[in-house]
């Protein structure tokens, strides 16, 4: 067995001495720091260190090296310990050091006792204690308890029975028209058929640290099958079961299925606004002014003026979109349209069309304007991961701005946040004019008015109010300011024909200005600059 070497404190002849005890089968050699430690604990503070180092140096060299270190006895010192509890309390270490020759030793009861004063009373190794004191294992550090630790669960898991990746992507013919008729973004359900299972989350088992406290497993992920109308969930709640025959869409991990609502012409003053918990079919146009919601999928034959369409689908334009400046599009999943003029649009997931002309357009997935036309000129286009189009800008120099490669979303919080806080320090200096106001006539007055008190508390109530909300703000703002600093080179543009000046590239916060024609081209970042590569 291997056996550190020590020291032991030593009565002779009304003197004192330190003793040195070999290490065997390879221990650690006798350490300084070991000897200045115990001595310092024991308040032996007459020993000079260059008579230590001698000591140490000594007991290297000689089986049992001694150092006279007082000419007066001093009391006799009973076997000690010194007990070391891990930050987390996973585990707790002893260091065990000699008696002098005159003193006693501990007890398994006088240890245990200790590391209870320390408060370890869980996981403690009895047969590391009785082994350190039968081989006297002194200047060693010995494990004496341990924690048990949680046995960790995992996540739920919920596996649809349906195909949650359609294409959506149109079909084109050899001449490069896109036929809006042909597409593949219809999930045909039964009734009755099993939509969905939910495996549960497994919790664990907690564990307990050698303070006797709980150590909680890993939180996990607790799921449930959220549904919309049509659908039923098995008893336990495990199995969900489409009521209908129709379409299953799923968003936001919330599955619907709905029979779809068919307009048989316009939307306009004939059927007012329309809101609708399922998809809607129009055949006809949808005049400006109006609104078409639907929790679904929005489908239009017809032409779509200013009007303003929310989805919690997909939205499906036969004809496209002429916003006239006021046209809106808002859908979950994804945007389908023959063109998109003077428009604001925003997609969760894809946008496809064949022209985007001077509007605002937003896609969480890909923006692909690839069609017979396949031009983007004017306003914007923005996506995380890619825009594809045969030509953007104008020879008139339209300035055309395509930005990829940062999320949208956090890009758009990020500037909200940035208007809260300015309207918040506008409003915090209003109130702390009213305050001071209010602050000088109670002192030149003594009082206020009930209504002044009551204006003076609501100010005070609305600043503490401010600096909270400013200070949930600030982190948000630093965590996205870090998250766009940090982009990573994901997003890639790609312009097929021509890409003229005063097109503005951004992929992942670099910006690039084209001050000339650009033909055949992909635009992708390159460290800190943005590359062009022929196609």
């Amino acid at each position: 067995m291997k056996r550190n070497a020590f020291f032991q404190l030593i009565h002779r002849n009304g003197k004192m001495y330190l003793k040195s005890y070999p290490a065997i089968n390879g221990g650690r050699t006798l350490h300084i720091e070991d000897v200045i430690f115990y001595l310092d604990k024991k308040k032996i503070n007459d020993v000079a260190v260059d008579d230590i180092k001698k000591f140490v140096t000594l007991a290297g060299k000689q089986k049992n090296a001694e150092m006279l270190i007082s000419n007066e006895e001093m009391i006799a010192e009973n076997e000690s310990l010194f007990i070391t509890v891990d930050p987390k309390k996973l585990y707790a270490k002893v260091r065990l050091y000699p008696h002098s020759n005159k003193g006693l030793r501990l007890e398994t009861e006088d240890i245990i006792s200790l590391l209870e004063q320390q408060g370890v009373v869980h996981g403690i190794l009895y047969e590391n204690i009785a082994l350190m004191q039968r081989l006297k294992l002194y200047c060693t550090d010995i494990l004496v308890a341990k924690a048990t630790m949680p046995v960790h669960g995992h996540d739920a898991q919920i596996h649809y029975n349906f195909n949650l990746d359609k294409t959506n992507k149109p079909a084109m013919d050899e001449n490069g028209h896109v036929d809006f008729h042909r597409l593949d973004m219809i999930e045909p359900v039964e009734e009755g058929q099993l939509l969905a299972t939910l495996e549960p989350a497994d919790f664990g088992i907690p564990g307990i640290d050698i303070t006797g406290h709980e150590i909680k497993p890993k939180t996990v992920k607790v799921l449930s099958l959220k549904h919309g109308k049509n659908i039923h969930l098995s008893e336990d709640e495990l199995e969900m079961y489409s009521e209908v025959s129709g379409n299953v869409t799923c968003v936001d991990d919330t599955v619907f299925v709905s029979d779809c609502y068919e307009v048989p012409a316009d939307v306009g003053p004939s059927t007012g606004d329309l809101e609708y918990s399922g998809s809607v079919n129009i055949k006809g146009n949808v005049l400006s002014g109006y609104t078409v919601k639907a929790s679904g999928d929005i489908y239009v034959n017809g032409a779509v003026e200013g009007a303003t369409l929310i989805s919690g689908g997909k939205i499906v334009l036969n004809r496209g979109i002429q916003g006239k400046g006021k046209g809106m599009m808002q859908a979950e999943g994804d945007i389908i349209s023959n063109f998109i003029e003077s428009s604001n649009a925003y997609a969760g997931g894809k946008i496809v069309t064949d022209a985007i002309l001077h509007s605002q357009v937003v896609a969480q997935d890909s923006v692909i304007v690839n069609g017979k036309r396949g031009i983007v000129t004017g306003g914007s286009v923005r996506s995380t991961v890619l825009i594809e189009t045969k030509v953007a800008g104008s020879t008139m120099g339209t300035v055309t701005e395509l930005e990829v490669g940062i999320d949208p979303k956090v890009s758009e919080r990020y500037h909200e946040i940035e208007d809260i806080i300015a309207d918040h320090s506008d409003e915090k200096e209003k109130l702390e004019q009213t305050l001071t106001l209010l602050l000088k006539r109670v002192k030149a007055k003594g009082k206020l008015e009930e209504e002044k008190l009551e204006q003076l508390k609501q100010s005070k109530a609305r600043l503490q109010e401010i600096e909270a909300e400013d200070k949930k703000l600030s982190d948000e703002y630093e965590a996205l300011e870090e998250e766009l600093r940090n982009a990573k080179d994901v997003g890639k543009i790609i312009v097929h024909d021509k890409a003229y000046s005063s097109v503005k590239i951004t992929i992942s916060n670099i910006v690039k200005y084209l001050h000339s024609e650009v033909q055949h081209s992909s635009f992708v970042r390159d460290g800190a600059d943005i590359r062009i590569r022929g196609l």
